[in-house]
């Protein structure tokens, strides 16, 4: 339980001077609410984050291409980059 390696159990005092987040949740993936854990911890140590749950998809099913699913790509990458450009 590293916090190096997990930042999930990272402290508060630890993450305080984290630069900015974003972080990104599939609505079926088993780490979904770790992640959302993490992003409310994330901002109870003042560190700017934001959090996006991408429904009725599975772990890293946004992160590549796929003609399946065009929409929910599209909309990951205008998520990111959006927040990305307020950096």
């Amino acid at each position: 339980r590293d916090p190096l390696a997990w930042p999930y159990h990272a402290s508060l005092q630890d993450l305080q001077s984290l630069p900015p987040h974003v972080i990104s949740v599939n609505e079926l993936d088993p780490l979904r609410d770790e992640g959302i854990a993490y992003y409310r911890k994330l901002m109870l140590a003042g560190v700017r984050a934001q959090c996006r749950t991408v429904n009725g998809t599975y772990h890293a099913s946004d992160t590549g291409p796929s003609k399946d699913i065009p929409d929910v790509i599209a909309a990951s990458i205008h998520d990111l980059q959006g927040f990305s450009s307020k950096l």
